[in-house]
């Protein structure tokens, strides 16, 4: 009776793949291609020939069951990106870069967003309605709080800054709505900006900007009812002013008085809008590194 030969009746399993085995149609391996596994079925005799390289299978060899990629990630916030052959890793960022393309437009990278030399970082606005009544003639020259060059005028308020290099940019703007009524005699006034490295404004004081005891008023009597509003804007380079990168600082506005007997109204509230008594803005733009 002939012997009729059925060949292989199922799938033989021949575990992992070895280069110096030679294989037959139906043989079925396991191999890793870079760090994928994945299971192929022998279609064509082969020897030597290994199942895939980059993903993309032998001539000999056919997908059984195609494996997934392990994930490159190593740490929260990673992100798997594409490089050149297969996916990378690209680590987070820092706080505040965003995700953007590379000089070379073929890729992704972390960086600062905006492109010019410095970015708005803090922008904060104090505004009261408090009115302070001084009169310079019996206070003493001096910074400390109530004398000549130190008015509290604030109110308790401030700005808080925390500088990230030394070519930090700020931008103050000072106003109050001042009176004096100079029938008697004349006086004078100003407006100044401090910092310090507490809110009591006792550490590390600092006026970094004073506009001078005499910037507004007039030494002459008879000068009658006097309202104005007074105003400071200044730019400041963080190291120029004797602020140090990485120190957080409070910063106030304050006012000035000179000696002359009649009193300076900061703040005043007399006919006057809420908007208009005492106003201090300030911007912080930190240099893009």
């Amino acid at each position: 009776m002939a012997t009729v030969n059925l060949g292989k009746v199922k799938l033989k399993w021949r575990g992992t793949y070895a280069g110096g085995t030679a294989y037959t149609p139906d043989d079925v391996v396991y191999y890793v291609d870079g760090s994928v596994g994945s299971s192929y079925i022998c279609v064509t005799a082969t020897t030597g020939n290994a199942p895939s390289s980059g993903g993309t299978a032998h001539s000999s060899w056919n997908y059984l069951a195609k494996g997934q990629a392990t994930s490159p990630t190593t740490t929260q916030g990673d992100v798997i990106v594409r490089g050149a052959s297969a996916d990378d890793r690209l680590a987070i960022g820092s706080a505040g870069q965003v995700l953007k393309v590379n000089s070379s437009a073929n890729g992704l990278e972390y960086g600062t967003g905006f492109a010019g030399t410095h970015y708005l970082a803090y922008s904060n606005r104090n505004r009261h309605g408090t009115q302070v009544t001084v009169n310079g003639n019996p206070l003493s020259n001096g910074t400390s709080d109530g004398q000549r060059d130190c008015i509290l005028i604030n109110n308790g308020q401030y700005h808080t800054i925390t500088p990230g290099h030394a070519d930090d940019i700020i931008v103050m703007s000072v106003s109050s709505l001042i009176y004096v009524n100079m029938t008697s005699g004349g006086t004078y006034w100003g407006l100044g900006m401090q910092s310090a490295t507490d809110t009591g404004f006792t550490a590390n004081r600092n006026m970094f900007y004073l506009s001078g005891q005499h910037a507004w008023g007039n030494g002459a009597s008879n000068q009658g009812d006097h309202y104005e509003n007074s105003n400071i804007v200044q730019q400041f380079r963080i190291g120029d002013i004797n602020l140090s990168a990485g120190t957080t600082y409070y910063i106030r506005h304050i006012g000035q008085v000179h000696s002359p007997n009649n009193t300076v109204v900061f703040g005043n509230t007399n006919g006057s809008n809420s908007r208009s008594r005492n106003t201090c803005w300030l911007r912080h733009y930190k240099k893009v590194t």
